[in-house]
């Protein structure tokens, strides 16, 4: 076996892992472990650290060993795979692994809830006499409306607890919320990587245009079945369309409790309502909150993620120590910031923290200003400082703008309070200025907590409320924010 040979059959189960084929990174790791080398000699030749290289290492022995059901690791990668070819085309009855592969991912002797729905019992399956073979299916992954891995700073210490929640706890339904680019989708997909073979299916719906429920829910039938079935017919498509959705839902709780599923839902505060508080539906999309509340509540194996800008009221009721539900909400990655002035290029490094604190850690705005900075001052900070100016730019506004348009007419009313007050205040000041009962202020900081839109600071024993340099320079030059 040559390392041509190598490369394809660990790129074939590398995209059956992940729907992503092998990067540069990887397949570089793969040729130098295949000829030997030490992975200090493997960073030294493509300039990046020994960690960085053994994490990627590591990452594609959990994928070879959840595939081979052996322990593969950097000694025994050559034996493992030629043991892996040589079982796979043995037991199968295939001279190309290849090929395989792609065979072994359908799992078609898998009888699917659907069948069993319309059979009313189980039938006995094709292979049920057939013997069985060591090998462990790797997860049935639809990913086609997950975005490529982007880059990720920091995080880790939340990777390393949804990581918990959801092996350790078993939790069925996280929230990953947080402020417009702050990094929940890319957050998630590092996340998908570490825990992936823990799952039979996963599946990663983009809710950005809004699907009713009954059209999500049916995605995410046909996701779970067509894998599954070999004979896959157009009557197949037609029976599911034809479903309520009751029924609908009754076959995809059978799929959660009988396979453990990951099933991650991007942007859901796209059928969340507008100049409403916090964590309200659109008209027509109700029904997910009672959809939320089964996943919580209802007894399955499986875990729901979902990213969001702000909470499902449901998901807000549910959550407490004793509930299957979990709320994570994401701030600024803090210093490790710095890592996005070093990709940049910037210098001035004293200035690094003030830009930071600035900014609140945010990547997406810290990157806006690093470009504009490389831009117009060569990449000194101090040049741009001079100007004693907050500078958002294009990117920053646009986005801001989608977060300000969801707010109702009584945060809007807070905000503007807080953004002409330059130090943080009390429940009691801010009620001394506005036209509002304790009740109505409460709730509105709430909501605003909710989206991530006010800051709540402890000092000597009081609770103060303010906002970000960023939201408070927003609100200036926004002048028909009300």
């Amino acid at each position: 076996m040559d390392i041509q040979e190598v490369l394809k059959i660990a790129d074939h189960l590398v995209f059956n892992h992940t729907g992503k084929h092998l990067d540069d990174l990887q397949k570089t790791v793969l040729e130098g472990v295949w000829e030997g080398k030490k992975y200090t000699d493997i960073a030294d030749n493509i300039h990046c650290s020994e960690g960085y290289v053994r994490d990627t290492a590591s990452d594609l022995w959990k994928i070879l060993s959840n595939f081979s059901g052996e322990d593969v690791n950097k000694s025994n990668f050559r034996s493992a795979l030629e043991r892996l070819q040589f079982s796979v085309s043995s037991s199968v009855g295939f001279g190309n692994v290849i090929g395989i592969t792609n065979n072994l991912s359908l799992c078609s002797d898998r009888i699917t809830p659907l069948e069993n729905s319309r059979n009313g019992k189980n039938r006995q399956t094709p292979g049920q006499n057939q013997p069985e073979t060591h090998l462990n299916p790797l997860p049935l992954q639809d990913l086609r409306e997950a975005p490529d891995i982007g880059k990720i700073w920091g995080r880790v210490n939340e990777i390393s607890t949804l990581e918990h929640w959801i092996l350790q706890e078993n939790i069925k339904v996280v929230g990953i919320l947080g402020i417009s680019g702050i990094g929940k989708t890319t957050l998630s997909r590092h996340l998908l990587e570490k825990i992936s073979t823990n799952f039979d299916y996963i599946i990663w719906k983009n809710l950005y245009h809004s699907p009713l429920l009954p059209t999500l829910v049916k995605q995410l039938v046909f996701s779970l079945y067509y894998p599954t079935n070999s004979n896959f017919l157009l009557t197949d498509i037609n029976s599911i369309l034809d479903l309520e959705l009751a029924e609908l839902l009754s076959i995809l709780f059978e799929y959660l409790r009988k396979y453990r599923c990951l099933i991650i839902l991007d942007n859901v505060q796209e059928i969340l309502a507008e100049s409403k508080l916090a964590g309200n539906y659109k008209n027509q999309f109700e029904n997910y909150g009672e959809f939320l509340k089964n996943m919580g509540e209802l007894s399955h194996s499986s875990c729901l993620i979902l990213n969001s800008w702000e909470a499902p009221l449901e998901l807000i009721n549910l959550t407490g120590l004793s509930n299957p539900v979990k709320l994570l909400s994401l701030n600024g990655i803090g210093e490790n910031a710095i890592e996005i002035f070093k990709e940049y290029n910037l210098s001035d490094e004293e200035h690094w923290l003030e830009l930071i604190n600035t900014y609140r850690g945010h990547p997406d705005e810290l990157k806006t200003i690093a470009r504009m900075i490389q831009d117009l001052f060569n990449g000194k900070i101090g040049d741009y400082l001079k100007y004693n100016s907050l500078f958002l730019g294009d990117e920053i506004i646009n986005q801001l703008n989608r977060n300000f348009q969801r707010i109702s007419l009584l945060e809007k009313q807070i905000i503007l309070q807080l953004s002409q007050i330059n130090q943080p205040v009390t429940v009691t000041e801010l009620l001394q200025n506005l036209s509002l009962s304790s009740s109505e202020l409460l709730t509105a900081i709430q909501s605003l907590g909710r989206r991530s839109l006010i800051e709540k600071i402890t000092q000597e024993q009081l609770t103060l409320f303010t906002i970000s340099p960023v939201i408070r320079e927003y609100i200036k030059l926004e002048t028909g924010f009300l």
